[in-house]
């Protein structure tokens, strides 16, 4: 066989490689990219006319058609598209109606995402046009605050006694804007009106008279002070009807009701009808063509009677007349014989020209009853406050307090929701003791932990509770306050130097924390008789929109348990904590016993754990042995969590959510063990450790870890002791335990009065994960001494 030559070869290598081209599949080309709109310019336009709108974004050089949600809604591409911006001519229906529409652009690439176009009926300007002159009203201004600090501003000129609405929207548009302000001022630059939130939070409203014909000033601003292109905002402003609610609040089941429109600009006699079903609420149908609203209205559907209040019925002689159990609707309204013209709503009012509502009701003795109030949760300004008087106008009394230990607040001062508060001579205090906060009465949780450590009053949802219905406020530092101890009304009391506080049955904000600005109040009768229940507005406050529902009802006490911490990942060899959380009704105040059945075998569970009468928390800790197997979710979907109480002398049982889907994770950096001192406890197989402790005594304990890979220090707390039993002498630092050790000793120390209970508690750490022990069973037992004196 020949050799071949270094050109046949050649010729070879590249008839190869020509036969593999042709075998590979031609690459596609890459498609062009999708148009894609980030923001538009202007928003808004005005129906039945025609606008350009620039629309920025990318890949816009090509687009071809706009399609709009609406058909009343058309638009061309004009010839100026390039690929970051292009315009369009929108034309849109003389009928359509107010709102937002969506729009998107096409190209041979594909369609981009929707985008929204406002519509309104009066005319849209921007910022540009407004600085050129200041338009006639109505109109709607568009503006955005790109410059941080740096507040939009609008002129317009309204003529004297024109009633104008300033209406600002921005999270409700989809802008960045969350903490808007809206300032008015007159042509010399002073300060006729602020709003940064009407009625509830919403967005801000201003309504104003104006005193003369003249230019004024509306400056829109971020309290915040931030900015960028997406904080954008529409100013409305005209003399336009702005329905905000209705009257009455609530209307009777399966029936067709008329209500009053309520709100701004509103003409008199504006009413509609509304049909209910079984339940829930209904929408008020508003006439779009008529009115504007800023929010979908709706009432309540009662399942009973629906009164209203028959006015006048200021005074005991004219009060409305109802039959408890009862739901009645009311309005606090401007008093129009003590002022020379009508006072505008939500104008303050001098105390003799304040509205207040009387309704009379018929009672027995030792009947109980409650009056709660609906209104800022049905979305009024009204704060209501509620009174129950004597037949004659008189106050009734509720309860006597008196002191037996003057201290005051120090350090600073406290507001109506803190739960922590500084007191001079906190030390000879003790817990569930009253205080008397002017006014307020709160009560002690738990004593100073340390040296720079408050006392805490009892809590619900993160604020403090108030007892005997009181209100909590706020108290300045340096406040005089007190212990007390409560004793019925008309009780002879021995006279000791410090005052004594006689409490009514009044309530301005529910003082459980439940109901917001709303008002709560239980009344028990102490005579046969007819009582009054009055409600006023607390600030003094009055107009039209100051509706409220309010409700008189016989006590239903109950309570609901939920757990939290579910679906945890717990560790080998260790524990997570989970809480269990009651919500308490009308007063119920007893123990609530919670307990687990079904945990998987490998697992270890705090059962029962009781949640302490007055309590709303109790805590729990769910453990892993160190050779647990993860169980199937069925397994874990059987566990049984249940909840038990004594209410009104019947035993009652709620289901409790359970521990959901735990997973199994490995063994955690440090493995926390609590166990007794030698000598203060004792082990019992396949039992919890037994720590008992004798009332008014400390006793010793030891806290171990064992280190998996943490190495610096780890500090503690033990959850779930009883009530009056801390872990004491903690230090400033409080329960740690150093770099380079693995265990301390600590004391446990049960105060004086708290009773013999049997309680499981843990400790948890702070460092790892928060992983926590072993549950141990804690045993309050009182010496000799204490039941004898006892």
């Amino acid at each position: 066989m020949k050799p071949v030559s270094h050109h046949a070869r050649a010729l070879l290598v590249l008839c190869a490689a020509a036969t593999a081209n042709a075998a590979e599949p031609a690459k596609k080309a890459a498609p062009p990219p999708v148009p894609t709109i980030s923001r538009i310019e202007p928003r808004g336009v005005e129906r039945g006319t025609e606008a350009k709108v620039m629309l920025t974004g990318a890949n816009l050089a090509a687009i071809t058609n706009v399609t709009f949600s609406n058909t009343n809604l058309t638009a061309t591409v004009l010839p100026d598209a390039k690929p970051a911006g292009a315009s369009i001519f929108v034309k849109s229906s003389g009928s359509l109606a107010r709102g937002a529409y969506e729009f998107s652009v096409k190209s041979a690439a594909g369609e981009s995402s929707r985008v929204r176009l406002f519509v309104d009926d009066i005319p849209q300007f921007d910022e540009a046009a407004n600085r050129a002159a200041a338009p006639a009203i109505p109109a709607g201004f568009w503006g955005t605050l790109d410059v941080p600090g740096k507040p939009g501003q609008f002129d317009f000129f309204a003529a004297a006694g024109q009633t104008v609405v300033l209406d600002l929207a921005t999270s409700s548009l989809g802008s960045a804007v969350k903490n808007s302000v809206l300032t008015l001022l007159d042509a010399r630059g002073r300060v006729l009106a602020v709003n940064n939130g009407f009625d509830a939070g919403t967005e801000p409203m201003i309504t104003f008279r104006a005193p003369a014909t003249a230019r004024y000033t509306a400056r829109v601003a971020d309290l915040l002070a931030t900015a960028s292109k997406d904080h954008f905002y529409r100013l409305s402003v005209g003399s336009f009807p702005v329905v905000t609610g209705v009257f009455p609040m609530s209307v009777p089941a399966d029936s067709e009701t008329t209500v009053e429109l309520v709100g701004e600009n509103i003409p008199p006699g504006s009413r509609v009808s509304v049909k209910s079903g079984q339940g829930g609420e209904v929408t008020i149908p508003i006439d779009p063509a008529r009115f504007r609203a800023r929010r979908e209205v709706k009432v309540l559907v009662g399942d009973g009677r629906e009164l209203v209040e028959i006015e006048p019925n200021d005074s005991p002689a004219t009060a409305t007349r109802i039959t408890a159990p009862a739901v009645v609707n009311g309005r606090i309204g401007p008093a129009m014989s003590a002022v020379k013209e009508p006072v505008r709503a939500g104008a303050r009012r001098a105390p003799e020209a304040q509205d207040a509502d009387l309704f009379r009701f018929e009672t027995k003795k030792g009947q109980r009853w409650i009056f709660e109030t609906m209104a800022e949760r049905l979305g009024s300004p009204v704060d209501t406050r509620i009174e129950v008087l004597h037949a004659d106008g008189s106050p009734v009394p509720r309860v006597q307090l008196q002191a037996v230990r003057d201290s005051y607040i120090n350090f600073r001062p406290m507001d109506a929701n803190s739960t922590g508060v500084r007191l001079k001579n906190w030390e000879e205090m003790e817990l569930t003791q009253f205080v008397w906060f002017n006014g307020e009465v709160g009560r002690l949780f738990r004593a100073p932990q340390g040296p720079d450590s408050d006392s805490i009053l009892f809590s619900a949802g993160g604020k403090r509770v108030t007892y005997f219905d009181t209100t909590p406020t706020a108290h300045a530092n340096e406040e005089t306050c007190y212990i007390v101890e409560p004793h019925p009304p008309g009780a002879k009391l021995v006279q000791s130097g410090l005052p004594i506080f006689l409490v009514n049955h009044v309530n301005d904000d529910d003082g459980e924390r439940k109901l917001g600005s709303d008002s709560k109040l239980h009344f028990t009768a102490p005579a046969d008789g007819a009582y009054l229940v009055r409600v006023t507005d607390a600030r003094g406050f009055g107009g039209s929109r100051f509706t409220y529902r309010l409700v008189a009802r016989e006590p239903r006490p109950d309570f609901t348990v939920s757990l939290a911490g579910a679906d945890q990942a717990i560790n080998r060899a260790s524990g997570k904590e989970f809480t269990l959380n009651a919500d308490r009704a009308d007063g119920f105040n007893g123990d609530i016993r919670v307990d687990i059945t079904g945990v998987p075998a490998g697992f270890t569970v705090s059962t029962p754990v009781v949640i302490q009468a007055g309590h709303t928390a109790a805590k729990g800790t769910l453990n892993a042995a160190a050779d647990a197997v993860a169980p199937a979710p069925a397994v874990w979907a059987a566990v049984k969590v249940s909840a038990t109480a004594i209410v009104d002398g019947r035993t009652v049982t709620r289901e409790v959510n359970n521990f959901g889907k735990p997973t199994l994770a490995e063994k955690p950096k440090v493995t926390v063990h609590l166990e007794p001192a030698a000598g203060a406890g004792r082990a019992v197989p396949g039992k919890p450790f037994e720590f008992t402790l004798t009332a008014g005594r400390r006793t010793p304990a030891r806290l171990r870890i064992e280190r998996n890979g943490h190495e610096d220090l780890v500090t503690f707390q033990v959850d779930n002791l009883p009530h009056g039993v801390i872990v004491d002498d903690i230090g400033l630092n409080g329960v740690l335990i150093p770099k380079g050790e693995n265990e301390r000793q600590i004391f446990f120390h049960a105060e004086r009065w708290v009773p013999e209970t049997d309680r499981l508690a843990h400790a948890i750490e702070n460092q790892a994960g928060r992983q926590t022990s072993l549950p141990i069973l804690v045993k309050v037992r009182r010496g000799a001494e204490q039941t004898t004196a006892r």
